[in-house]
């Protein structure tokens, strides 16, 4: 069968859609670039946010109405298909299968099935679905390669559906990751990104802090990058080896979610925003050349304009380099649905642009910081964009348009030194230096 696999939230889905392509293509099945052409459209689903569920729920209607027209086998798996399970039937029922997070090695199994006419369902969790094979991952081309060091999580923050659709923190062997950093830099990859729902809780047979030491004394590798971090399990160990490590890259993203103590408390963050601070701290004089980026939720139930302030205020202190804002998005079967959420719509939308004003203001001061350096930017693209540059980035996760001399072809992956000579909030601009 000719299959198409479209992907929507975090870089674990992404990964995940890797493994769900090797798993295909090891059958004999074929990848293609788009719905038109395929006989099996996969769909890997979010479902963090209200927004990312009506966009899968708009794609199934769109499938629908291609399934009317010619034979077409349509699947749902990821995070909605493990919190809806069954619910996916009713609503949408032209779908032929739904597959779990912990059940991804099911999906030839399920596929038979689905081929024989029977509507197929696996959301059951299965103990050893973490420890996939890498050698079957159909890697894209990207200059990084993804690596899940654990799965799960144990926390319980009340806006937060990850224990459901996740399940508890299962974390894979050490030998076994440093195998698959081995396997990547053999591969060609020179950076690979540690994946996990929450990364410091990393248990497989050391800390979180001695998996980074081991992975980097991987020859031939230049580049350890890792999500997602939780500040309630972000130690003073790890710190000192984000600031030491020379092959760690120098961009931490660390969600905070609010700058008010109260808001935290009611999120059950478990850590107030003076621990959040001092975490932050343990990077000591690294500081300073770490980008560091977070999360913010605005309009939490009982957010007041005091606690948004709070928000406000922690924003000008840390002035993060980056940050991934939202307004707050009730779930299903989350506790937080049970707090009172009576601030206007209006309100949160106000709140929310303003916060996203002043960080696009902050990002834009970051990056021009840079101007006038030489660094070291990672080229990430295959070939040169319509604008005329390459694509490349930096260490701390700036998006680089690197000119190039007319006819010269760049080295995919590999590392340039690149002179900055501007500046956008999106992005900096560079030549090779």
């Amino acid at each position: 069968m000719k299959f198409h696999i479209e992907t929507w939230g975090c870089q674990m889905n992404d990964h995940d859609s890797e493994k769900l392509s090797g798993m295909l293509v090891r059958e004999g099945h074929e990848a293609v670039g788009s719905v038109a052409e395929a006989d099996l459209v996969l769909l890997n689903t979010c479902s963090i946010r209200e927004k990312a569920v009506h966009k899968v729920h708009s794609q199934l209607g769109r499938l629908r109405e291609l399934k009317a027209q010619r034979p077409l086998l349509i699947g749902v798996a990821g995070c909605l298909a493990q919190q809806e399970q069954e619910a996916l039937f009713k609503q949408a029922p032209h779908v032929d299968f739904v597959l779990g997070t912990m059940a991804l090695q099911q999906l030839p199994r399920l596929l038979e099935e689905a081929k024989a006419g029977r509507r197929v369902m696996d959301t059951a969790e299965y103990p050893d679905n973490h420890l996939f094979p890498p050698e079957v991952t159909q890697r894209r081309s990207t200059a990084k390669a993804l690596v899940t060091i654990m799965e799960g999580c144990d926390h319980a923050c009340t806006y937060c559906v990850v224990p459901t659709t996740r399940g508890p923190e299962r974390s894979r062997p050490v030998a076994d990751i440093l195998d698959e950093v081995k396997l990547m830099v053999e591969q060609g990859f020179r950076e690979v990104e540690l994946l996990g729902q929450n990364v410091n809780s990393y248990a497989g047979g050391c800390s979180f802090a001695e998996l980074i030491e081991r992975v980097s004394e991987v020859d031939g590798l230049e580049w350890i990058r890792f999500t997602t971090s939780h500040p309630m399990n972000f130690t003073r160990e790890l710190g000192r080896t984000l600031a030491t490590n020379p092959k760690v890259a120098p961009f931490l993203h660390l969600p905070i979610q609010s700058g008010s103590n109260s808001v935290l408390k009611r999120m059950l963050r478990g850590y107030t925003v003076e621990e959040y601070l001092e975490r932050l701290g343990y990077l000591g004089e690294a500081r300073e050349r770490f980008a560091i980026s977070t999360d913010f939720i605005v309009g939490f139930p009982g957010e007041t304009d005091e606690d948004f302030e709070g928000t406000m205020a922690v924003l000008e202190q840390v002035r993060f380099d980056a940050s991934f804002s939202f307004i707050y998005s009730p779930r299903p079967g989350t506790p937080a649905l049970r707090l009172s959420d009576d601030i206007p719509a209006q309100v949160k939308a106000q709140r929310l642009a303003r916060l996203q004003k002043r960080q696009t203001e902050l990002t834009l001061a970051s990056h021009e910081k840079a101007v006038g350096k030489i660094l070291e930017v990672r080229v990430e693209s295959l070939t040169v964009t319509e604008q005329g540059h390459w694509l490349a980035r930096t260490g701390r996760w700036e998006n680089v348009h690197l000119t190039v001399g007319a006819g010269r072809t760049l080295p995919f992956g590999s590392l340039v030194r690149a002179r900055i000579t501007g500046a956008g909030p999106h992005f900096l601009r560079g030549e090779l230096a």
